[in-house]
């Protein structure tokens, strides 16, 4: 674990609990493969192993986590198969969700999107690559809501740990905060200017470019991996004959 988790307020222990452990694998403090330990995180937590448990098995059902029996629990890992299945899902889920905010947008979403870009450039100053994803996936699940669609939403919601976690890991590939900004202004041009085509094409090939790079980047960790486990041990240097 690259840094401790931070210990949590009593008053809401199995919901902190699990939002401190789902935070970590999010952001990679847990990292895919992971065992996890749950008296290290107790302690590191300042609660007993109960609540720990109790958040565990909320995040298997999310998928974060898998209990392998007589083994222990891990982080899943992220695999190229699931990043191409997110991704294409999503792709319709937003590119329709986008197509139904032209049409039933109200003043407010098209505010707080417009407050969200803001922001974002302000954000892009700082360099805050953390805080940079969480605008960004906020900025995707107004866009969902603004679709004013039930049933979109209870979808949206079933793949948003999914997305959240593909996002840091994609955010971690970008130079700097300002990168991430890419065609989201034009997204919520494309709406405001009832451009329904325009829109849903804008997002579309936002969300296939990120898939693809993501894509890319886990293929190469993986090959650099692979690369890693064949390579021979180096050789000993011959001793010198005195």
């Amino acid at each position: 674990m690259k840094r401790p988790l931070h210990p949590v307020d009593a008053r809401t222990l199995r919901q902190s609990v699990t939002e401190a452990i789902r935070e970590g694998i999010l952001q990679g403090d847990l990292l895919p493969g992971a065992q996890v330990n749950q008296a290290q995180i107790a302690e590191q937590l300042g609660v007993s192993r109960g609540p720990v448990r109790e958040a565990l098995g909320q995040l298997e059902e999310e998928g974060l986590i898998k209990n392998v029996p007589y083994k222990g629990t891990y982080v899943t890992e992220i695999t190229g198969e699931y990043i191409s299945e997110l991704y294409s899902i999503r792709r319709v889920i937003e590119t329709f969700a986008v197509r139904q905010a032209v049409e039933r947008a109200t003043p407010q979403d098209m505010a707080e999107l417009r407050a969200l870009l803001a922001e974002m450039y302000a954000t892009a100053e700082h360099d805050d690559i953390v805080q940079m994803g969480k605008l960004d996936i906020q900025f995707h699940y107004v866009i969902c809501r603004s679709a004013h669609h039930s049933l979109l939403m209870q979808m949206w919601k079933s793949i948003e740990i999914g997305v959240r976690r593909c996002l840091a890991l994609r955010h971690k590939i970008y130079r700097s905060a300002a990168d991430v900004i890419g065609t989201h202004p034009d997204i919520v041009a494309a709406i405001e200017a009832g451009e329904a085509d325009r829109a849903a094409t804008i997002l579309a090939t936002h969300i296939d470019e990120a898939g693809e790079h993501l894509y890319r980047s886990w293929a190469r960790s993986q090959s650099e991996e692979d690369g890693a486990l064949a390579a021979p041990e180096p050789a000993l240097a011959p001793t010198a004959v005195e």
